[in-house]
């Protein structure tokens, strides 16, 4: 394994043009532009984390395709190119005969909701395009390229297997409803899968017919997302679910090419967002009435990050985005996450799991010390190596961009 990435290295020394900054959306295309130099260059950081991008994508190449279309359970409209999926924390009422209506048991998930399969297949091509897109760039190796072609192809594109670009029945509660806005949580993935779209730009395998087939799919797809009742109900989300939403809903605009909705986006509602969610002190309340409280604030701050670097392409800058103290949301909102961070007996909230994740503000962390130039963020980081194992992919998306 360590001799074909020597080789793959090689191919990169010798026999790559200088490529263009790619024009990725969620991630920062000059931070890939400058992590493919360093990777040229030999630089120990940036060759281990390439080595482990190519590891995960070797083995993406083993996995599919997936499909809506090959679960056991029909979905309500009995078209098995329905997406659909069940609320996570939604259990048998134990005071009715047959279990109906289900009640909610926040922060404990239900593994009934396993047998719905499109939640797990959707996260796994997400990934799995993103991984492929990422090792294609850097490698220029068809077969990621193609493997991922062949990913999208069965999942958005074929006749006999495509997903019906709507998301009518997610997250559906057993004698409530069969489908409801809080399931758009889960197509956040579609946004890594479209960047990693993005890093196909080139391949022999993914062609400008096959682009535009899936533009025509997302066009699609947003339509509904800004029109549907499901997708209104989960823009007027106050919590996690709204940030998500204006972060999928920018991301799909940008690729599609609608930048001036995404503007429009990006300028009046993910800034009230930012203004309504986030406190003077970084707490963010609504995330801190979950069970999980520390998971939701982590993630939810995530899609804050996600929602400024998206909304960086077209010109509203977030990142800078005060509160009436003078001081950045989002900057504000880490640092009350830091204490917990280097010590989890800090935390005064919820965390029905008892366990602290520390690989989220990983992310963040790393992130942050690029925007607000804060090496202190990365090193911090770097403390606690246990936040993510070795040879993070995440130094290749957020590198420290040093003027060398």
């Amino acid at each position: 394994m360590k001799y074909t990435s020597f080789l793959v290295f090689v191919f990169f020394l010798f026999g790559c043009s200088q490529p263009q900054i790619p024009q990725t959306a969620a991630f920062d295309g000059k931070s890939l532009d400058y992590s493919l130099q360093r990777i040229k260059s030999g630089d120990p950081a940036f060759t281990e984390a390439y080595q482990r991008l190519i590891l995960d994508a070797d083995q993406c190449l083993s996995d599919g395709p997936y499909t809506v279309t090959s679960k056991p359970k029909t979905p309500p409209s009995g078209d098995k190119h329905d997406y659909m999926s069940m609320g996570p924390y939604w259990w048998p009422n134990p005071d009715t005969p047959d279990g109906l209506p289900y009640i909610r048991k926040d922060g404990y998930r239900n593994p009934e909701r396993d047998q719905y399969e499109d939640r797990g297949n959707l996260g796994k091509l997400g990934s799995a395009v993103e991984t492929l897109g990422l090792a294609y760039y850097f490698t220029k190796d068809e077969k990621y390229a193609q493997h991922a072609a062949k990913l999208l192809h069965v999942w958005f594109l074929d006749e006999e297997t495509l997903m019906n670009p709507h998301l009518n029945y997610g997250q559906s509660i057993p004698g409530i409803t069969d489908g409801r806005a809080a399931g758009l949580i889960e197509t956040v993935a579609f946004i890594g899968l479209l960047d990693g779209v993005r890093l196909l730009d080139g391949s022999k395998s993914w062609t400008v017919q096959d682009n535009d087939a899936l533009k025509l799919w997302f066009a699609d797809f947003f339509e509904w997302l800004q029109t549907s009742k499901i997708g209104t109900d989960e823009r007027k989300a106050s919590n996690n679910h709204g940030t998500w939403y204006d972060a999928q809903s920018i991301a799909m605009a940008l690729y599609i090419g609608k930048n001036d909705v995404a503007a429009k986006i990006a300028s009046e509602q993910s800034t009230a967002r930012a203004r309504s969610q986030i406190m003077p002190d970084g707490s963010q309340p609504h995330e801190l009435t979950r069970a999980d409280a520390w998971g939701y604030s982590t993630m939810n701050l995530r899609g804050f990050f996600t929602l400024a670097t998206l909304a960086g392409h077209v010109g509203v800058d977030l990142w800078n985005l005060t509160n009436d103290d003078g001081k950045p949301y989002f900057k504000t909102a880490l640092e009350f996450l830091i204490p917990t961070f280097e010590d989890s007996a800090q935390w005064k909230y919820s965390q029905v799991s008892n366990r602290f994740d520390r690989g989220t503000m990983f992310n963040l962390l790393q992130r942050a010390s690029v925007v607000y130039g804060e090496p202190s963020y990365a090193a911090l980081a770097q403390k606690y190596p246990s936040a993510e194992r070795p040879g993070s992919r995440n130094i290749l998306l957020w590198s420290l961009m040093k003027n060398e």
